[in-house]
């Protein structure tokens, strides 16, 4: 079983104050290093979902071009509407913070913008992650006519109550071809590979209809799903080194063949990997406890024979060698 830890590599601003943004910049991507060290002593393959605010910066789009030299280091393209060219107070919002509620012109150019700037940079990236999670038919065509062989924005069965905020809420696990074509110069199509956000128990899509029950109604008064997760009936497990216990990733990791998942695909963003930044490292010792949480994973995965590390890209081949 194949498995990815990407890094959704971006500026930092108040998470917390939510749309507009007033402010943003990119003095976390000066630590990425330290993270990146650690994958490189375990052997681990990374994928760095770069957004154009990274580029622009010539401190960090060094930072960056220079990870990309080093073994199992992928570079994919990320988006944020709000820092990403052509801007306009339009794209400063939080329902156009999701680039898919854009006018489909509006977003493409965003895209094209980004895009170019990695190619100025010596870049071609082929795998992509929207920020937000957001994805659909204007971001996919795009990939599609740019050579992209994979879309990772998904998060399955997640919903979010943001003004526009898109629902994956009965979205599965599983990855598919989102096109019968293949993309330009590659051999293989666009995939959506989604992240890895699952029940302990199966069937997935019964367990998720149960949660959102629970969830919807009074039910949730009750406090129920907190009974079912301590006494082991069932959790939602997210593969999320900033806000899931080391525990739980621990278990579906040993437990993965088991769920029959396709892959194991982590997630972080860039900002929790220095304090002060957002709500999951809001001091050192936050950021230690990531740290520390990030290096035990790898030290279970590397001794389980079972897994292979691959970047975003590298599952996208293999799921196209599978059909």
């Amino acid at each position: 079983m194949k498995f990815a830890v990407t890094i959704d590599t971006e500026e930092d601003w108040r998470w917390e104050d939510g749309f507009p943004v007033e402010a943003f910049n990119v003095n976390n991507i000066s630590h990425l290093p330290r993270f990146h060290d650690l994958c490189q002593k375990y052997g681990i393959s990374t994928t760095y979902f770069t957004d154009h605010a990274v580029f622009a910066d010539p401190k960090s789009a060094a930072v960056v071009t220079e990870l990309a030299q080093t073994n199992g280091t992928e570079i994919g393209m990320h988006m944020h509407p709000w820092t990403t060219p052509p801007l306009s107070p339009d794209d400063n919002a939080t329902a156009t913070s999701f680039l898919e509620n854009l006018p489909p012109e509006v977003g493409t150019e965003k895209l094209a913008a980004t895009y170019q700037l990695m190619k100025e940079h010596g870049l071609r990236p082929t795998s992509f992650r929207g920020g937000r999670y957001s994805t659909g038919p204007t971001t996919q065509k795009f990939l599609l006519d740019h050579g992209f062989v994979a879309d990772a924005s998904v998060c399955p069965f997640s919903t979010w109550s943001d003004t526009g905020a898109p629902d994956y809420g009965k979205v599965s696990e599983q990855p598919h071809r989102l096109s019968d074509s293949q993309a330009v110069d590659q051999q293989t199509g666009l995939w959506s590979i989604p992240l890895t956000r699952v029940f302990s128990r199966r069937p997935f899509a019964g367990w998720n209809r149960v949660f959102h029950v629970i969830e919807s109604t009074p039910l949730s008064r009750l406090r129920l799903i907190g009974i079912m997760e301590k006494t082991g009936l069932a959790k939602k497990i997210w593969l999320n080194f900033e806000s899931e216990p080391l525990a739980p990733m621990l278990w579906l990791v040993r437990n993965a063949s088991r769920l029959k998942l396709p892959y194991l695909c982590f997630t972080i963003h860039s900002s929790s990997l220095s304090p002060g930044l957002n709500p999951y490292a809001q001091n050192p010792a936050q950021v230690e406890k990531i740290f520390n949480n990030i290096e035990h994973t790898f030290k279970l995965l590397i001794t389980l024979d079972e897994f292979e590390p691959a970047t975003i890209t590298d599952i996208a081949h293999y799921l196209e060698t599978m059909t």
